[in-house]
C-alpha cells in the first residue's frame, strides 16, 4: 500500500502561532517568539560496553521574542521599574499555535525571568522598531494541549 503523500495545505505557518500574557492578554505586537529547551548530558561508559550513554544532568528553558514598539506602556515599564527597584522581574507567558483541524497546541511558561541582551531602544531610520526580548523560564513548560489530540 503506498504511502500517504503529505498535503502541503496541512503545513502550518507562522500566522498560526500566537503569544499571550499571564493574563490570557493576546500579545499582538509580538512579531516573533521562540521557546527552546537546551538539554545538557554527562556521557559514562559503564565497564565492559563500546557504547556511551548520555545521562542527563540539567536542563534550561529560554523563551526569545520580538515585540513592535508601539508604545513602553507594559513590559518595559515594568521592567525598568524592577531593575531601578534592584529587583528581578517575574512574568508567565503562554504560546499556542494553531491547527487547520480546530485543535491547538497551548504552551505555559512560567516564573520567566529577563536574561541575557534586552533591546531598551534598537533604532535604524525606515525600520519598524522592534524590541528583543529574552527570557529563563525557571519552571519547566506546561504542556496544556497538543496538537491533533
Amino acid at each position: 500500500m503506498p504511502k500517504e503523500l503529505l498535503d502541503p495545505r496541512k503545513i502550518l505557518t507562522g500566522k498560526e502561532g500566537e503569544l499571550y500574557d499571564e493574563e490570557g492578554n493576546f500579545l499582538a505586537q509580538v512579531n516573533t517568539f521562540q521557546a527552546q529547551v537546551n538539554v545538557t548530558n554527562t556521557d559514562y561508559q559503564p565497564a565492559g560496553s563500546a557504547l556511551t550513554v548520555a545521562v542527563l544532568t540539567s536542563y534550561t528553558v529560554t523563551l526569545t521574542f520580538t515585540e513592535t514598539v508601539i508604545n513602553d506602556a507594559d513590559l518595559l515599564k515594568a521592567f525598568v521599574e524592577k531593575i531601578r527597584a534592584g529587583k528581578q522581574l517575574e512574568a508567565a507567558f503562554q504560546g499556542k499555535i494553531n491547527g487547520h483541524d480546530d485543535t491547538a497546541g497551548r504552551q505555559v511558561f512560567r516564573a520567566c525571568v529577563p536574561d541575557g541582551s534586552i533591546d531598551l531602544m534598537n533604532i535604524q531610520p525606515g525600520d519598524i522598531l522592534n524590541r528583543a526580548w529574552a527570557w529563563r523560564c525557571n519552571e519547566p513548560p506546561e504542556l496544556q494541549s497538543l496538537l491533533g489530540a
